[in-house]
């Protein structure tokens, strides 16, 4: 079996047996990949602490053609972020983040923007505050290096620029249009287009909440409703943070 080694950020984290672990890594050169770390749960383990969620690490592993998982050898941590995760709120915020990229990742696919984007996103939990604010960037940046996020500075319909003025989501069509094409679908107020435009161009570090509540109400119902269109269900990390966000920040984020 050849030795390969990668830079990779822990997603997962499974019990197997008595003392291994299947881990979850998003990795900068192969994309996803599942792996067994023979040992991990030992006391002492040669792997100690480097297994645990958050952590960038180098990995070096060994793959075997026809195997679906990799076997874990060595993994020594860049960055941690452990103890920072262990506050609930951003534990969650992870655990979402997580979900969603396994859940559109494909396995050995690499995407240097989705590993960026993850990792930079991980990075800046470091206050509850701005929490919404982060997971609303994250998803419509994963939305879109996916693919799967519509156009959104003209009417699909007709053309016409939308900026400064409201719009609509047409899930049939997958399109945002303006008023006078599209009298129905999801409502998308102006200062929410906007601050669409902000995300594009902010890093997760810089994001900060819009002066308006219904900005981030209506790009979480956008989102949500993309998400949902393309994974045909509800990734219940999602309602956990919602309802974390509620009870923690106490307003309404539904």
């Amino acid at each position: 079996m050849p030795v390969r080694r990668a830079t990779a950020i822990i997603i997962r984290s499974y019990r197997v047996g008595e003392a291994d672990k299947i881990i979850v890594f998003y990795t900068l050169e192969r994309g996803k990949l599942r792996g067994i770390a023979k040992g991990a749960r030992r006391p002492r383990s040669r792997f100690g602490g480097a297994l645990e969620i958050g952590n960038e690490v180098e990995l070096t592993y060994f793959e075997k053609e026809g195997r679906e998982l990799v076997s874990v050898d060595r993994c020594d941590i860049v960055r941690s972020k452990f103890s920072e995760l262990r506050e609930p709120i951003l534990a969650a915020t992870f655990e979402y983040f997580s979900d969603l990229v396994d859940a559109f990742a494909l396995e050995h696919d690499p995407n240097v923007r989705l590993y960026r984007l993850l990792r930079a996103s991980i990075g800046s939990l470091t206050r509850s505050a701005h929490v919404e604010a982060k997971a609303r960037y994250f998803e419509s940046w994963l939305l879109r290096l996916a693919g799967f996020y519509p156009r959104r500075k003209n009417c699909a319909a007709c053309g016409k620029m939308l900026a400064g003025s409201d719009a609509f989501y047409v899930s049939e069509e997958h399109r945002i249009g303006c008023r006078s094409c599209y009298s129905g679908g999801l409502r998308l107020g102006a200062d929410t287009l906007e601050y669409l435009g902000q995300i594009w161009l902010l890093s997760p570090e810089d994001i900060r909440p819009p002066s308006s509540k219904s900005v981030l109400q209506e790009l979480s119902a956008l989102n949500c409703k993309l998400i949902q269109e393309q994974l045909e269900k509800k990734l219940p990390s999602h309602q956990i943070l919602e309802d974390l966000m509620r009870e923690e920040i106490g307003e309404s984020y539904s």
